[in-house]
């Protein structure tokens, strides 16, 4: 793995939404921005980075030819906010940071747990880190509310039969793409015919129920048990998002309710909402923990969240971790507590 520095050499690729934020905490902090990284034929390709991200004193165009630009800068780890699933096209972005000798940390969910698939793209990435002597992990707001947080809690209590989660997230914090899978302006009838397609991709939680049995030390018994909701307008919503008004009887987004049983017998559950908020909605998480009577034995609420920027900023504060971890893909739960990491 490359050289640990006090000031490590980050290159950002994916400038939206949540990559620029992450622009934004990393300039803050005074880390060492050496590249950010569009796709080729981006309108964003060639503007200046820190326009771009709303901050002075980084003047950096931003770049089409991911390839050159790592090779050119040498950062000593990529941060990937692209999209949600390892991918085809994920997969040649992670690859091209890894042969470039660059650790990588990514806000994708898949990769937060990538093997509770059978992706064999998993399998080449782990392979292909390995020989390059790099890491490569998915991170975000999931590592410190939904899977990092709930295991200490869990370890606060002798007799755990079930762990439940309740979580609510604003889809216009996340962009287009977040919102179009989310379902927003769909209608019910669309809804209905995408939950019976057979192509229909795991949800966030399933692969966050995987993390979770991991850091808990529980072993899944079979594959994860998934439902889903609409989540339906009742008055017509403006979506930051999309640029449109959501119109009464459409979705606003959707709830995704996902199980996963162990071999020890717990249980663990998520649903998690992911919508357009209207006036007065804010981002929570709700956990509560079962004996195994199924006497709740413990509560933890964290309300009025910034889901987005603590995604962000648990990414952030990951870096020196990854950088630190042993070669392949690596899960949250091998790496040192969460903590604060200013550069």
């Amino acid at each position: 793995m490359p050289a640990i520095t006090e000031s490590p050499r980050i290159a950002v690729h994916g400038l939206g939404a949540m990559g620029l934020e992450i622009v934004r905490i990393l300039h803050r902090r005074g880390a060492d921005i050496v590249a950010g990284i569009v796709r080729p034929g981006s309108g964003k390709d060639g503007r200046d980075l820190g326009e771009l991200a709303g901050v002075t004193g980084l003047a950096l165009p931003a770049r089409g030819d991911a390839g050159r630009a790592l090779r050119e800068t040498r950062p000593d780890i990529v941060v990937v906010a692209v999209s949600t699933y390892l991918d085809e096209t994920q997969y040649e972005i992670f690859s091209t940071a890894i042969r470039s000798g660059a650790n990588v940390i990514t806000l994708a969910e898949e990769m937060l747990h990538p093997f509770a698939t059978d992706n064999p793209l998993a399998r080449d990435l782990d392979a292909l880190a390995r020989r390059h002597r790099v890491t490569v992990t998915g991170t975000g707001h999931q590592d410190a509310y939904w899977v990092n947080l709930i295991g200490v809690l869990a370890g606060s209590t002798h007799d755990l039969g079930s762990v439940t989660g309740r979580l609510s997230w604003n889809v216009d914090d996340f962009g287009r793409a977040v919102a179009e899978q989310q379902q927003v302006d769909s209608t019910t009838g669309e809804f209905t015919r995408r939950q019976a397609a057979a192509e229909r991709p795991p949800t966030f939680g399933h692969y966050s129920l995987h993390a979770l049995a991991e850091v808990l030390g529980l072993t899944p018994d079979g594959a994860v048990e998934t439902a889903a909701e609409p989540v339906i307008a009742r008055r017509d919503t403006p979506c930051g998002a999309l640029g449109t008004t959501v119109a009464r009887g459409r979705l606003l987004g959707r709830t995704d309710i996902d199980t996963l049983r162990t071999a020890q017998g717990v249980t663990l559950s998520i649903s998690s909402q992911g919508s357009v908020y209207g006036d007065g909605e804010s981002d929570f998480n709700e956990w509560r923990l079962a004996d195994t009577s199924g006497k709740p034995t413990l509560h933890l609420r964290n309300s009025e969240l910034d889901t987005a920027h603590t995604t962000c900023a648990t990414l952030v504060n990951r870096i020196p971790d990854v950088i630190a971890a042993r070669p392949g893909i690596v899960t949250v739960a091998e790496l040192p507590q969460l903590r604060h990491r200013p550069f």
